[in-house]
């Protein structure tokens, strides 16, 4: 058997993904943007009103996800906005760490005007970029903000609801679900579930890799 061809292999990666255009520069955040910039992997590529990569520290050590792009993320710039935003920074505050110290995306990184929620294909084809995005930040933690988050980085089809509360692991990193901010705003009584989590998740940071 022949060895392996990293460099072959690296283009092969990006040409499933879709690229069409490939910056050979050493991978990077700012590689990643280009990427989904290019990607045409699912149908929202052909009609998206745009896209957002991420928002944040390059170097955080806590990640979160959140699920998908609406019009007013995508015109405020942030991956969750208005109320949600927010609630969801006195949430970061509340285990003593600054919003912008901590690394923000989407599980789907285009929009579409008056799109539904994302599809499991669109949630697939983005997956890539994710886990991109989870290696060059390296965080000690990841958040996943809701079902769509949760489903895109553990490749599972179960709910927030039933999966919430506990450390799952993406290879060597401690995933954390729990809901979403634009849940607790309709669901306030969550509150004390979502607390229960980022106390978990303030732990885990304490402790370090």
């Amino acid at each position: 058997m022949g060895e392996s061809n990293p460099l072959a292999e690296t283009l092969k990666f990006y040409k499933d993904l879709g690229v069409t255009h490939l910056n050979l520069n050493p991978p990077s955040l700012d590689s990643v943007e280009s990427g989904i910039r290019e990607c045409a992997r699912c149908g929202l590529s052909s009609g998206r009103s745009g896209f957002l990569a991420g928002w944040g520290s390059p170097g955080a050590e806590l990640l979160l996800v959140a699920d998908a792009l609406n019009e007013i993320s995508l015109r405020e710039g942030l991956p969750v906005s208005g109320d949600s935003w927010d609630l969801l920074q006195k949430i970061i505050k509340a285990i003593d760490i600054e919003p912008k110290d901590v690394y923000l995306t989407n599980a789907v990184k285009c929009y579409a005007d008056g799109k539904a929620k994302p599809t499991a294909n669109e949630i697939e084809a983005c997956r890539p970029w994710l886990l991109s995005q989870l290696e060059l930040v390296d965080p000690v933690v990841v958040v996943a903000l809701g079902t769509v988050a949760a489903q895109a980085l553990l490749a599972t089809d179960q709910v927030i609801s039933s999966i919430r509360g506990r450390f799952y692991f993406l290879d060597k990193y401690p995933v954390m679900p729990t809901f979403h901010p634009e849940y607790l705003l309709h669901h306030p009584r969550s509150k004390a579930e979502v607390w229960h989590d980022m106390k978990m998740v303030r732990d885990k940071l304490g402790q370090g890799r």
